[in-house]
C-alpha cells in the first residue's frame, strides 16, 4: 500500500514540474517580448553562460549542456538542484543599487532558470511512468528549444524577436 501512496506523490511532483516549466516558458517569453531586443540578448547570453558552465563542469558540448543530454539521472539531479540553489543566491542581487550587478543577476537568473527548468525534468523523466515520461520530455524539449534560441540569439545567430513568437 505504501508503494501506491509514493507513487500517486510523484505523480502529482511530475505534474507539478510541467506546469511549473511551462509557466515559467510563458512568463519569460512575455517578458522579453516587453523588454525587447535588448532585453533578450542579455537573457540568451545568461543562458549561454550558464550552459557554457553546465558543459565544462561535466565534460559536455554546450549544444548537448542545451539540451540536458549526455547525462545520468544523478548528474541532472544534481545540476537541477545546484541551478535552482544559484537561483535563490541571485536574487539578491537582482535588488543591487549597481547597475551592472543587476545585469549580471538578470542573466544569470535567466540562465538558471531556463536550464534548472530543463534538467528537473530529464531527470523526473527517467524516474516516472511512461505516460509522464512522455509529457515531461515533451515539456523539456521546448525548454532545450528555447534555450537553444536565446543562445543563439547571444551568438547573433537568430534574431531576438525568434526567442518570443
Amino acid at each position: 500500500m505504501l508503494g501506491w501512496l509514493t507513487r500517486r506523490k510523484l505523480r502529482k511532483v511530475v505534474e507539478n514540474d510541467i506546469l511549473e516549466a511551462r509557466s515559467m516558458l510563458s512568463t519569460l517569453k512575455l517578458k522579453l517580448y516587453k523588454e525587447g531586443p535588448e532585453g533578450t540578448l542579455a537573457y540568451g547570453e545568461g543562458v549561454g553562460e550558464v550552459a557554457g558552465l553546465l558543459a565544462e563542469r561535466f565534460g559536455l558540448s554546450v549544444p548537448d549542456a542545451l539540451r540536458g543530454h549526455g547525462l545520468n539521472w544523478e548528474q541532472l539531479d544534481d545540476a537541477s538542484r545546484d541551478l535552482f540553489a544559484a537561483l535563490e543566491k541571485a536574487g539578491p542581487m537582482l535588488k543591487s543599487e549597481v547597475q551592472s550587478i543587476r545585469t549580471h543577476a538578470h542573466k544569470q537568473v535567466a540562465g538558471c532558470l531556463v536550464l534548472g527548468h530543463l534538467y528537473r525534468l530529464r531527470f523526473v523523466a527517467t524516474q516516472v511512468s511512461q505516460d509522464q515520461q512522455v509529457a515531461a520530455v515533451a515539456m523539456a524539449d521546448k525548454l532545450s528549444d528555447f534555450a537553444r534560441i536565446l543562445a543563439e540569439v547571444a551568438a547573433g545567430l537568430r534574431d531576438p524577436s525568434d526567442a518570443y513568437p
